[in-house]
């Protein structure tokens, strides 16, 4: 592994560190603001939650966190295996949150997130997630 993966693994863990006591703007601090390509969720079907957009620009993740937030609390976030290849890094994450609006959990395990960073930014990041398990969780 190189330096410059080594690095861009620790940028994505001090970001999962950050998303787990809240504090979204050191994330954001790690946004790139000027070079971008997508930020979103990888879906399937037609419905979509409210993070379920894709986010072209530094203004539209804090909109994504917002969405994901604002939707559910966070009761458990525990990323795990590691994997960096080039400007990418791979984490796999169990999460698990409380919808708000119906007081179900919503339990994702081994979600993948796959990150691409330019010069220490954040400029990409796909996540995968059960779409059929987000909408059955969100149903009332």
């Amino acid at each position: 592994m190189t330096q410059t993966e080594e690095k861009n693994i620790q940028v994505i863990k001090d970001c999962y560190q950050a998303f787990t006591r809240g504090d979204l703007p050191f994330i954001l601090e790690r946004v790139s603001p000027v070079r971008f390509e997508r930020w979103g969720v990888v879906t399937s079907g037609t419905w979509r939650a409210p993070w379920h957009h894709e986010a072209n620009s530094k203004e539209d993740v804090q909109k994504y966190f917002e969405a994901v937030l604002g939707a559910m609390e966070p009761l458990r976030f525990e990323p795990s295996l590691f994997a960096a290849a080039g400007d990418h890094v791979y984490a796999t994450v169990h999460m698990e949150y409380k919808v708000r609006s119906n007081g179900k959990i919503l339990v994702m395990s081994d979600v993948v997130h796959k990150f691409k960073l330019l010069d220490g930014r954040i400029v990409g990041v796909r996540i995968s997630e059960d779409t059929e398990q987000t909408r059955e969780t969100f149903a009332s």
